[in-house]
């Protein structure tokens, strides 16, 4: 098998298309997403749809809960492989990455890209998580950081379908070497279905800005942890993940293009929801 090859400027600019080509649903008349409801930091389990409240372009809408427990999961791992990553904390991504994918289902699929100065597609999705384990075995930490240029190029291999797909990019730096903009990966996000994780061991002053306008833009969060934190803080966004509701509307016409706003509200008091902001709908 051939190894892996980087994305070169203009595989880089395929994949920005392909991501702009992803679809928020899979129905141009139905809508689907993800909605995390949490009282004082925890979850709130065992709502119903009737606990809901949620409006398309400030129109109410008739909400049905899928059972988020019988969706399989889509997991696109997306990890910085630049030089300040030392042995000890690369052996310690390696423990994080086993720890994630042994908490996954049979049902579930995983992808992996690595990046530094270049991107590399490592592993599409896959059920078979042990070709993961081998692609991120030969990773040798190197250049600088095109943490921009990943994201994008991640989002890319998410594919449509039922499975909920979920992105989890770690990076321990600050971009110094895409190509592309911030706002190109704010963008392709609100183009695609995927919630995005960040987990960032940087340091608070040292975390992009845009980490946390992807991840607030499609209803997931950037954790800020040591090194050694790694694994637990793996494992806990796919718990966090599992524990969120799969909420679907049907539109009683089809959305013009453009941008719609969606704004999830719980009616119980003292609740919090993370949710996508919304979806974009391509011209015809």
């Amino acid at each position: 098998m051939p190894p892996p090859a980087a994305l070169t400027a203009v595989a880089m600019l395929v994949a920005a298309t392909l991501a702009a080509q992803v679809k928020f649903t899979s129905r141009i008349d139905s809508v689907r997403l993800d909605a995390l409801v949490t009282r004082d930091g925890r979850p709130v389990l065992g709502l119903t749809a009737d606990d809901f409240e949620v409006r398309d372009n400030g129109t109410l809408q008739q909400v049905t809960l899928l059972g988020a427990g019988s969706l399989p999961l889509d997991v696109i791992l997306t990890l910085d492989e630049s030089a300040s990553l030392t042995p000890e904390r690369l052996d310690i991504l390696r423990g994080a990455t086993d720890a994630l994918l042994s908490a996954l289902t049979e049902n579930d699929r995983a992808a992996l890209a690595t990046f530094s100065h270049q991107v590399i597609h490592r592993q599409a999705l896959t059920p078979a998580f042990d070709l993961i384990r081998g692609a991120l075995a030969g990773v040798r930490p190197s250049g600088a950081t095109s943490l921009i240029d990943a994201m994008y190029a991640a989002i890319a291999m998410a594919e449509p379908g039922d499975h909920r797909s979920l992105l989890i990019v770690f990076s321990d730096g600050i971009d110094t070497t895409s190509w592309l903009r911030p706002e190109a990966v704010v963008q392709a996000a609100r183009r695609s279905d995927v919630v995005v994780y960040a987990v960032s061991t940087a340091g608070a002053r040292q975390t992009p800005q845009m980490l946390r306008d992807v991840t607030k833009s499609t209803g997931g969060k950037v954790l800020e942890v040591d090194s050694a934190a790694l694994a637990s803080a793996f494992v806990q966004i796919l718990d966090e993940f599992r524990q969120r509701y799969v909420l679907s509307y049907s539109l009683q016409r089809a959305p013009s293009a453009g941008w719609h706003r969606i704004d999830v509200r719980v009616k119980q008091r003292g609740t919090s929801v993370k949710a996508r902001s919304g979806y974009h709908v391509a011209p015809k």
